[in-house]
Order: C-alpha cells, then structure tokens, then sequence
C-alpha cells in the first residue's frame, strides 16, 4: 500500500501527464519534467515505505547483537 506522499506524487505525475497535450510545443518540456520528477518521487518515496515496513516486521535477535 502506497503512503500519503507516493499517492500525492502520482497523482502530481497523472495531472502532469494530462497537461501534455493542452500545452504549447515550446513549453511540453516542462510537462514532461514535472511528470518525470513526480515519478521519481514515487518510486523513491514507495521504496522507502516498502523498506521501512519490512524493518518492522523482522524480529530482532538480541543474542547475535
């Protein structure tokens, strides 16, 4: 499951990608730019929520600290 801030960040790069074909030749790169970046962000962003929860689910083993 995706946190908050992954959601916000898709939805950012969904509105982005809807934006492409309204805007201006001259000016898609910045459509384009948000969209790549929000990615990124999501991907970072769901990376670190699915790394974060497996930290939580493993038992520690306090004989081999």
């Amino acid at each position: 499951m995706l946190s908050r801030r992954a959601l916000f960040f898709l939805v950012l790069a969904v509105v982005s990608a809807a934006m492409i074909p309204v805007t201006p030749a001259e000016f898609r790169w910045v459509a384009w730019g948000a969209m790549g970046l929000a990615l990124f962000w999501t991907v970072a962003i769901g990376l670190e929520d699915v790394m974060r929860s497996n930290r939580r689910e493993r038992p520690r083993d306090a004989g081999n600290a």
